[in-house]
Formats: structure tokens, C-alpha cells, sequence
């Protein structure tokens, strides 16, 4: 049964990697991330959603700040990293989308600091802020757990498309955080690398 759970995930994560991929190729051409609302308003969230990015992805369900697109999650270590008492989506402001596949996509915003030290993601571009994607590959199903069926892609200015978290750190950085006493932020550039296979978390 394992082995066919893990299966259903890496067929999944590997079909919203390029659905998501794709999205993001066709908003940043039209200038999506140059248009990212500063100040966390909805409406104006909503609008640059709609207008970015909407027309090119197929979704279920759009959440504004809202619950029905998210779950509470935890890391591999165990901390409650979202929980509904303080917010219904990934984030301050998030946004979240359910694919029609089921799985579910969350987005929220960064400054480049914390694209580094929290994500892994090293990026040259004075830019305030770029965009960070979960995905949940089996939605609202447990376990809810980064690095087992939640994974991070962010968007890396310099090559224009989304990247696994963790791209810009070392092997043993990937494999120390992608384990029982780490975050699980950064599985994605693991699994991608062994052709989309995941990790068995030790």
C-alpha cells in the first residue's frame, strides 16, 4: 500500500511541477512578478490573480484568504507550520487554488532574504518580493506533512521559472533538512533529482 500511496504522489507532484511551471512561464512573460501587490490587499491580490495568472491554469476552486483551498500542515519535525487558527491558507494574504486533479496549490509572497535562509533559493534580483508555490498533492487527505506529500517550488528571477526549495544548497544541506528532525522544505530538489522518487525520511 506504500508503495502505491508514494507512487500516486510522485505521478501527481510531477504533473503540478509542470503545470505550475507553465503557468509561471506564460504570467512572468506577461509581468506578473513586477505586478505583485505590495501591501497584502485582497482585492488587489484577487485582480493581479485573475489577471496573471487565472487565464492560464485550470483549476476547481479559487480561495482568497479563505478555507476550503488548504490544510493545517506540519513539518517533518513535528511544528504546526499552518494552522486555521491563524490564517485559512498558506500564509498572511494567500492565495489558494485546487487543481483539478485535486491536488491543492497555495501561493504567498517573499522578500529575497527570506527566499534564502527559509527556502533555499539565492536570488541576485532587487526584486521585494518573488512568489513561493506548496503544493499538497492529495489535498485535504493526511498526512499534511512537508517532504511527504507537501512540497515548495519558488520563482528564481534570474532563470525566469519556478525551482524545487532548496535548489541553492548543498546535497547534504537537502538530505539533513529532508529528514524526521528537519523542516522538509527542501524534499522537492531531492525528489526531482532521483527522477521523481520520493524520499524515504529517516
Amino acid at each position: 500500500m506504500t508503495k502505491i500511496k508514494n507512487h500516486q504522489i510522485e505521478t501527481v507532484l510531477k504533473e503540478d511541477y509542470s503545470i505550475l511551471q507553465q503557468m509561471m512561464i506564460s504570467a512572468n512573460e506577461e509581468g506578473a512578478i513586477s505586478s505583485i501587490p505590495k501591501n497584502n490587499n485582497m482585492d488587489l491580490m484577487r485582480a493581479w490573480f485573475e489577471t496573471y495568472m487565472l487565464p492560464y491554469i485550470k483549476v476547481a476552486r479559487v480561495c482568497y484568504d479563505e478555507k476550503g483551498c488548504w490544510a493545517e500542515t506540519k513539518k517533518l519535525n513535528g511544528v504546526i507550520q499552518h494552522s486555521y487558527s491563524n490564517y485559512p491558507g498558506c500564509g498572511v494574504k494567500s492565495i489558494g487554488m485546487v487543481l483539478n486533479n485535486g491536488s491543492f496549490v497555495c501561493l504567498d509572497d517573499f522578500g529575497p532574504d527570506q527566499m534564502k535562509s527559509v527556502f533555499g533559493i539565492k536570488t541576485s534580483v532587487s526584486k521585494e518580493v518573488t512568489l513561493v508555490f506548496y503544493i499538497d498533492t492529495n489535498g485535504i487527505k493526511p498526512p499534511n506533512v512537508f517532504g511527504k506529500d507537501i512540497y515548495i517550488l519558488g520563482f528564481k528571477e534570474e532563470l525566469g521559472r519556478l525551482v524545487p526549495a532548496g535548489t541553492d544548497t548543498t546535497n547534504a544541506e537537502q538530505v539533513k533538512d529532508c529528514s524526521k528532525t528537519g523542516t522538509g522544505f527542501f524534499c522537492l530538489s531531492l525528489v526531482k533529482n532521483r527522477g521523481w522518487k520520493l524520499v524515504d525520511i529517516k
